[in-house]
C-alpha cells in the first residue's frame, strides 16, 4: 500500500503558514483584479487588431471568455506564494511523488476505469431508450481530431484540477482538519467553482471599467434551473470520491487518471448521442445529454463512492 496522504504531506519549514490567507489570495484576489483586467484587455485587443490579423476569436471575443482568461491568469500567477503561505515546499507534498511502478501506468489505468465506466452509462442510457447514437459527425479525420483534441483537454484538467483541488486543497484541510472535514469542503469548493458559468447582462459595456465587477452578479446563470440540484451533487460526490482516492493512495496519479477518463468520455458521449425527446427514464435523465447534469450520473458516482469506501475499510482493518 503506497504511503497514505496524511503521512507524506505534513513537510514545512519553520515559515509561518497562513492558509487563510492563502485561500484568499486564489478565490477572491484573483476575481477582483480579474474584473478590473478585463475591459482593459478588451481595449488592448481591439487596439492590435488594428495593426495585427489576430483573427475573429481575438478581435471580437465574447467578455465572459476575456473575464475567465484574466482571472485564470492571476490565479496562476498567485499559485506559487500561495503554496509557499501554505506550508508546501516539494512537489511530493502535491501529490506527485515518485511511484515505485512509474507515475503514469495508474493515471493509464484509471483514466480507461473513468471511460469504461462513463461508456457503460451512455450505452445502458442508449438501450433504456433515453438517449439515441446520433454523432455530431461521421467523417472519420474530423471525428480522430475531435476525440484526440478532447483527450488532450482532458489530461490537462485533470492534472490541473486534481493537483490543485485535491493536492494543494484538500492535502492543506487534511493537515488541519479530521478526513470527514476535509473532504466535506474540499468537495464543496470544487462543486462551487464549477457553477462559474456567466452570462453576460444585456446592455453590458465590455470596455467600461466596471464592466467586470457588473459580469460578476450573473457569474452562475448560465445553469440551467433543472440541472442545478442534479448537477451540484453529482460535483459534490465526484469531489468526495477523488478526496477519498487520493487519501488513499497517497499520490495523484489514480484521481488525475480517473477524473481525466470521465471528462474525455462525457466528452466523446454528448458527441455521439443525443436526448430522445419521447425517451423514456425522463425523471432520471432530463433533457440532458451530459451524464454529469442527470441523476442517471448520481448512480454512477454512487458504485463508485461505494468501491471507495471498501477501500477505505480494507485498509483499515490492515
Amino acid at each position: 500500500m503506497k504511503t497514505p496522504v496524511t503521512e507524506y504531506s505534513a513537510e514545512s519549514d519553520r515559515t509561518p503558514e497562513r492558509p487563510l490567507f492563502a485561500l484568499l489570495l486564489l478565490f477572491v484576489v484573483p476575481l477582483v483584479f480579474g474584473a478590473l483586467m478585463a475591459p482593459q484587455m478588451v481595449r488592448l485587443l481591439e487596439w492590435l487588431s488594428q495593426y495585427v490579423n489576430l483573427g475573429p476569436h481575438f478581435t471580437d471575443p465574447r467578455f465572459k471568455r476575456v473575464l475567465s482568461r484574466c482571472v485564470m491568469l492571476i490565479a496562476m500567477a498567485l499559485l506559487y506564494p500561495a503554496v509557499r503561505l501554505s506550508g508546501i515546499r516539494h512537489w511530493s507534498t502535491l501529490g506527485w511523488a515518485a511511484a515505485p511502478r512509474g507515475r503514469w501506468r495508474p493515471v493509464a489505468a484509471w483514466f480507461a476505469a473513468g471511460a469504461i465506466s462513463m461508456a457503460v452509462a451512455y450505452l445502458l442510457s442508449d438501450l433504456a431508450g433515453a438517449l439515441y447514437f446520433n454523432p455530431r459527425s461521421t467523417h472519420l479525420a474530423t471525428t480522430a481530431a475531435k476525440w484526440a483534441s478532447r483527450f488532450v483537454g482532458a489530461m490537462l484538467i485533470g492534472i490541473l484540477e486534481e493537483t490543485f483541488f485535491r493536492g494543494y486543497l484538500f492535502g492543506m484541510l487534511r493537515r488541519r482538519l479530521h478526513l470527514v472535514g476535509a473532504v466535506a469542503s474540499a468537495a464543496f469548493l470544487f462543486a462551487i467553482v464549477h457553477f462559474a458559468r456567466p452570462v453576460e447582462p444585456a446592455g453590458l459595456d465590455p470596455r467600461h471599467w466596471a464592466a467586470g465587477f457588473q459580469l460578476l452578479p450573473h457569474i452562475a446563470d448560465g445553469i440551467q434551473p433543472q440541472y442545478a440540484a442534479p448537477m451540484f451533487v453529482n460535483l459534490f460526490l465526484m469531489g468526495m470520491l477523488l478526496c477519498l482516492l487520493y487519501d488513499h493512495f497517497g499520490m495523484i496519479y489514480a484521481v488525475v487518471g480517473l477524473h481525466a477518463g470521465w471528462v474525455w468520455a462525457q466528452g466523446a458521449g454528448t458527441y455521439l448521442f443525443d436526448r430522445a425527446e419521447d425517451g423514456r427514464l425522463w425523471e432520471l435523465f432530463g433533457a440532458s445529454e451530459t451524464l454529469s447534469m442527470t441523476w442517471a450520473g448520481t448512480l454512477m458516482l454512487a458504485v463508485f463512492m461505494a468501491g471507495a469506501l471498501v477501500l477505505r475499510a480494507c485498509r483499515s482493518k490492515r
